[in-house]
């Protein structure tokens, strides 16, 4: 189990979960493991690259996308996500990675993981040479990042804060604070929505804990905001545009989001146990 490779035909097939979840379950087990990244056109390889190095169970992964699979140490097992067409065979063990629908997977494949399958809760495998695992559509592995949210509204940076949760939800906040607090709460892990101007939602917002608060219509918010996020740690972004169109500007934010932080890593690793894709591995 010196090599295990996971690749895709496609990026964004959801290949850096599987990779990930892999690697974890190695270390947990106690194998030393490594994460490569193995640099790909038209992908996210750089900054998975950069969260694989971040990741405390498997020091020593490079910080950057690499263009060949290094040397294994004695004793460790390399997990490396890549293109499909990089797969070096041998004695690598791959597990192919595919959006949607079952791609034709190489001779000797271990398993084939097929993410976002429409009508699939959980996951469901199909047993055979490869076994195939199907994931369905998952609210938490769509979640977003501050970084995606700024990004796709072009936001203004109010308040830095923790930007390493992501956001299942898109919240509006109510008319009224009072009412504010509680129906925030339903919400986990959430992004809230609010007007510049409305100072009693944006304190609601804040004490519900949501991931980012981004406000709209393009003013600055009064100063009591600032300090309250800041204590908090909770970013502000600041939308150009009103609530309806900084809405509708996020709407496809979740169909291109990228695998990372601790949120989606769990959900990733809590969908792959039990299905024996592990074992397959083993």
């Amino acid at each position: 189990m010196a090599v295990i490779y996971v690749g895709s035909a496609q990026p964004g097939e959801g290949k850096t979960g599987v990779a990930a979840a892999i690697a974890r379950k190695l270390a947990y087990s106690g194998t030393p493991v490594r994460l490569v990244r193995l640099a790909e056109a038209g992908g996210n390889a750089p900054a998975d690259a950069a969260w694989f190095a971040s990741l405390d169970f498997a020091p020593g992964s490079a910080v950057e996308a690499v263009a060949a699979i290094p040397a294994v140490a004695p004793g460790e097992t390399l997990v490396v996500e890549g293109p499909l067409a990089a797969y070096p065979g041998g004695d690598a063990k791959l597990v192919v990675v595919a959006a949607e629908k079952k791609p034709a997977a190489p001779a000797g494949a271990a398993a084939v993981v097929v993410t976002g399958v429409d009508g699939v809760t959980g996951v469901h495998v199909t047993e055979g040479a490869p076994s195939v695992l199907e994931l369905g559509e998952d609210r938490v592995l769509a979640g977003f990042s501050v970084a995606e949210a700024q990004a796709a509204l072009h936001a203004e940076v109010l308040v830095e804060g923790d930007t390493g949760a992501t956001s299942d939800h898109l919240v509006i906040a109510p008319i009224g604070s009072d009412a504010g607090q509680p129906y925030l709460r339903r919400f986990e892990s959430k992004a809230v929505v609010v007007r510049f101007d409305k100072t009693d939602q944006h304190l609601a917002a804040l004490r519900a804990d949501p991931n980012v608060l981004i406000l709209t219509g393009g003013r600055r918010p009064s100063e009591y905001l600032f300090d309250a996020a800041s204590a908090k740690g909770i970013p502000v972004l600041l939308s150009r545009t009103d609530t309806e169109n900084t809405v509708i500007a996020l709407e496809g934010v979740f169909d291109h989001t990228r695998f990372q932080g601790d949120r989606k890593l769990d959900r990733m690793a809590e969908l792959l146990e039990g299905s024996g894709l592990f074992e397959a591995l083993a």
